[in-house]
């Protein structure tokens, strides 16, 4: 009866706080044993057993996945001494530009090209 009570007071100031699958892990038992040793304190006891926290498990925030867009920039000719290219529409489609928005288009070290839309119309 002794052991019971102890158990039922240990159980009680956990509930509080956790889950029942929290407090059995605090515990260091399965959740099935802690239902059932609850049930058989309480009943030998004549006492209620605890309301346990609803809480549960805070899930991570994962980054949305960006989508790969398999396309080609092609070369669309000559004009003098410069080249011209063709960028894939889908650019364009992701970044929400439309046809007549001002890009600014400049270098970023060795092999890198940003293009971005400028902020001033």
């Amino acid at each position: 009866m002794k052991r019971d009570s102890e158990f039922l007071k240990k159980v009680r100031k956990l509930a509080a706080e956790n889950n029942m699958g929290a407090t059995a892990k605090v515990l260091k038992m399965p959740v099935y044993t802690l239902k059932a040793r609850l049930l058989s304190a309480s009943t030998k006891l004549g006492e209620v057993p605890p309301q346990f926290a609803r809480t549960r498990a805070v899930k991570k925030v994962l980054k949305a996945k960006k989508r790969k867009h398999l396309d080609t920039v092609r070369a669309a000719g000559k004009a003098g001494s410069s080249k011209r290219v063709i960028i894939p529409q889908q650019i364009f489609q992701e970044l929400d530009w439309k046809k007549g928005d001002s890009i600014v288009i400049r270098r970023s070290g060795k092999n890198k090209i940003i293009i971005e839309k400028s902020a001033s119309k």
